[in-house]
């Protein structure tokens, strides 16, 4: 054997040994982790504590109705479903909880509010900067907190066409 052989043997056992040494070091004196430590990782797997509830069946989803076929296919609802303002809605808590809200969903199922909405005349009243300005108006909050008012609108004194359509 010439003496470049014996070198690097010696090297590769002197690397051997330090080896050894590093992984008996950390293998006695590392610190081991609690067994509450561990949940999620290799060592600790755990089964999995979630909830888990009853799988839907075709009765929950509503899909195959050519209605709701129609609207999903429905471009100008595409748009409206991916738009952004509509993701901003769906996502405010304060709007989903008026979604489930009873009272809310039996008003838009009233015949009555179903007119008054596609009422030409009540769609550019609400959309009139104006309506809105006299609404945020201080006068305006007195006047719905008066009883004379409402006796007014009783009595039909406010009745000249603007506020009901004969």
């Amino acid at each position: 054997m010439n003496a470049d052989t014996k070198a690097r043997r010696n090297w590769i056992i002197a690397g051997a040994i330090v080896v050894i040494a590093i992984i008996a070091v950390l293998g006695l004196f590392y610190p081991r982790p609690k067994a509450g430590d561990v949940a999620g990782t290799i060592g600790g797997v755990q089964k999995a504590e979630r909830y888990r509830s009853e799988q839907i069946t075709d009765k929950d989803v509503l899909l195959n109705h050519p209605e709701v076929q129609a609207l999903l296919q429905n471009d100008q609802i595409q748009k409206l479903i991916n738009s952004k303002e509509f993701q901003a809605l769906m996502s405010n808590k304060a709007y989903v909880a008026l979604l489930s809200n009873k009272a809310y969903v039996d008003l838009l199922s009233n015949k009555a509010y179903v007119d008054l909405m596609s009422n030409k005349a009540y769609v550019d009243l609400i959309s009139n900067k104006a309506y809105h300005a006299a609404l945020d108006s201080g006068t305006w909050q007195q006047a719905l907190a008066s009883q004379a008012f409402y006796q007014a609108l009783a009595g039909g004194a406010l009745d000249h066409g603007v506020l009901t359509q004969k």
